[in-house]
C-alpha cells in the first residue's frame, strides 16, 4: 500500500513488523514509499472483544465512527484514519470469531474504472463469490475472512470526504493454482499463492 512515510506507519500501529509488512494477526500489510492516498482496509476482530479493539484504535487516533451496525453482514464496525490517511475499519463479524485482538486483514478496497467489468473479471479469473453489492457503486467479493471491496475511482470512502484513488495495490491471497492477474480497469494486481 503506498505511504508517504512507511516507517512512521509501523510506529503508528505499534505491531510486529518485518520485511513482509506490519502483522495484523495472520496477515500482513506492506507499506511502500509512494504518494499519500486514502486507501481502505479492514481488520477482523473477535465479536466479544470489539470494545477492546475500539480502545486499541482510540489510543492511536480519534474514531470516525465507533459502532456502526451491519445487520445483513452480521457485523459491527469502527473506523479511523491511520497516520498516513488510510481509512481503517475494525469489523467484528459473528461468522469470523477468534481469540487474538486483531485476527486478520479481511477487506481491501480496490478502486476501478468500471465496477461491473472488474467484478466479472475477478469472478471468472479467481472464482470469487459475490458477497454483496450492486456491481455499479460497490461490490464485495469473497467471504467473511477475506473480501475485495470493488468501488469506482473517485467515489468517497464511506464516512469520509476522501475519494478512492487509482493508486495501484498488490494483494496476495492464499489459493490454488498460483497465478497473478491485473484487475480490469485498474493497475491493481492480485497474486494467488499456495497457503504458507
Amino acid at each position: 500500500m503506498p505511504a508517504a512515510a512507511p516507517e512512521s506507519l509501523v510506529d503508528f500501529y505499534g505491531l510486529p513488523a518485518d520485511g513482509e509488512g506490519v502483522a495484523f494477526g495472520a496477515t500482513r500489510v506492506r507499506f511502500e514509499r509512494g504518494p499519500a492516498v486514502c486507501s481502505h482496509f479492514a481488520i477482523n476482530v473477535p465479536p466479544d472483544r470489539f470494545e477492546e479493539a475500539a480502545d486499541w484504535a482510540r489510543a492511536r487516533a480519534p474514531l470516525l465512527r465507533d459502532d456502526v451496525p451491519f445487520p445483513a453482514w452480521r457485523a459491527r464496525s469502527a473506523y479511523f484514519y491511520d497516520g498516513d490517511g488510510n481509512i481503517v475499519e475494525l469489523i467484528a463479524r459473528e461468522r469470523a470469531p477468534g481469540r487474538e485482538l486483531l485476527l486478520e486483514v479481511s477487506e481491501v478496497g480496490l478502486p476501478v474504472t468500471d465496477v461491473g467489468a472488474a467484478v466479472d473479471y475477478l469472478q471468472a479469473e479467481l472464482d470469487l463469490p459475490c458477497f454483496d453489492g450492486d456491481r455499479e457503486r460497490f461490490s464485495a467479493l469473497g467471504d467473511d475472512r477475506g473480501l475485495l471491496i470493488v468501488v469506482p475511482v473517485g467515489r468517497d470512502w464511506v464516512f469520509t470526504d476522501r475519494p478512492a484513488t487509482d493508486a495501484p495495490l498488490r494483494v496476495v491471497m492464499a489459493g490454488w493454482p498460483p497465478r497473478e492477474v491485473e484487475v480490469r480497469g485498474s493497475r491493481h494486481r492480485i497474486v494467488v499463492a499456495p497457503d504458507r
